[in-house]
């Protein structure tokens, strides 16, 4: 039986980033993933602020587009900052997990690709777990694998496949929110996709996206990300929703412009994302840690991931390494790191997102985006991806000064008037 000191099962960011770490600190890591290949599950939509290059130390080779440009779009307003400079990246995922791995097997550890997790008990000398593998041939049919470890991470996502093996399931009681998603990357002709080629598109309110948001992300080889994502449970004003694919539809369309066979579908991708209220998750079963989305790193308000997934990696490995070390409550040092990094933004955008995708009117919408048409770039990317909401508050200056302005506008102009009928 193989034995490693770290098996982390599912490489997606998370999982990715933390196998990178461990590896190049000289810990023998098994990276497992479930798929043959990465451009099998290249699912994410992956748009995020420039710093994450530098703060994850990444290559110009996973980025699929560099993005100066943004703007959000409501029912009845439109509001669009621009840069000269570039601003953030649309990662190609499936490039990015491929660095990583390739991080790993380069640090002298182990990826394998085609495994799933099955199960795992405790032995006399560490963790027991065993894998199911494919056959490489398309026969259907699969064999066991069981290798040792002494420690286990969980990284499959909301799945939680890992940390919640053996347990009951929890996602139904009531203290999980839960996202639906679907996306479609579609080919586009030359004029369409330049116009959106630097530019990131979102969207809110009842005509394009009731009950959430949707987005048109920039992708290389003439493509675009077009998709929906929607908030489970019962809005204050709207009735039954549509499919979810109607809205993503109803973008290309309608705001696109496009109907076939004047783009070609790639394909289409979706996902459920169930994220735990006040970080309510479990974080570790004895020498079993969980990381990334099985800990809800994911923002709720806006659905990023990937650097939040990495984040949580990086606060994760000094405690991996220290209870490999010995320190045998080293895991739940990592639960509280892990609240206090992201207790206090995550729960502000918790309570946020429930006002705007289940309680906010169209007309609150779309006032909503005008409002922000008052904002330096800076401020509003630093609402969108730092969850700066003190920011909301800095626009309320320039806009009591415009209407201050247009107040003392008419002022004069009613005194210009009074004089043509009253001369002096």
């Amino acid at each position: 039986m193989e034995e490693f000191a770290v098996v982390i099962i599912g490489a997606g960011p998370a999982g990715g980033q933390c196998a990178r770490r461990l590896a190049q600190k000289g810990v023998r890591v098994l990276l497992v993933e479930q798929h043959s290949n990465f451009s099998q599950n290249n699912y994410s939509s992956a748009a995020s602020p420039l710093e994450t290059m530098a703060l994850f130390d990444l290559p110009p080779g996973v980025v699929a587009r560099y993005w100066r440009n943004l703007a959000i779009a409501a029912s009845e307003s439109e509001q669009t900052w621009h840069s000269d400079q570039p601003q953030g990246v649309v990662f190609d995922f499936a490039k990015l997990r491929q660095f990583l791995a390739d991080a790993v097997t380069e640090a002298e550890s182990q990826v394998w690709l085609g495994h799933r997790f099955s199960s795992y008990q405790q032995g006399e000398s560490g963790l027991e777990v065993t894998l199911s593998c494919r056959d490489p041939l398309g026969t259907g049919s699969s064999e066991k694998v069981t290798v040792k470890a002494q420690v286990l991470i969980d990284a499959t996502g909301s799945k939680r496949a890992v940390i919640n093996y053996g347990q009951p399931k929890v996602t139904d009681n009531g203290q999980y929110y839960r996202g639906i998603g679907t996306e479609y990357l579609i080919t586009v002709d030359e004029a369409t996709h330049k116009r959106f080629t630097d530019t990131l598109v979102f969207f809110l309110g009842y005509r394009w996206s009731p009950q959430g948001y949707s987005w048109i992300f920039p992708m290389d080889n003439g493509q675009l990300k077009v998709g929906t994502a929607i908030f489970a449970g019962k809005h204050r004003h709207l009735g039954k929703l549509k499919p979810i694919r109607s809205y993503t539809e109803a973008i290309i369309k309608d705001y696109l412009k496009l109907e076939k066979p004047q783009y070609h579908l790639v394909e289409i991708h979706g996902s459920v994302l169930d994220y735990a209220v006040n970080q309510g998750d479990t974080y570790h079963r004895g020498s079993v840690l969980a990381i990334g989305d099985a800990v809800s790193t994911v923002n709720f308000l806006g659905g990023e991931g990937i650097r939040h997934g990495m984040q949580g990696a990086n606060i994760a490995v000094p405690f991996v390494l220290g209870y490999l070390r010995g320190d045998q409550q080293a895991f739940g040092k990592y639960e509280q790191a892990m609240k206090s990094h992201f207790a206090e933004p995550w729960q502000r955008t918790e309570k946020l997102s429930q006002r705007v995708y289940l309680e906010f009117g169209d007309r609150q919408i779309d006032l909503g985006v005008t409002y922000l048409s008052y904002f330096r770039y800076e401020d509003v990317l630093d609402l969108l991806f730092h969850y700066r909401f003190d920011r909301i508050y800095g626009g309320i200056t320039p806009l009591l000064l415009k209407k201050v302005a247009q107040f003392s506008q008419q002022c004069r102009q009613w005194l210009r008037n009074l004089r043509r009928f009253f001369p002096v």
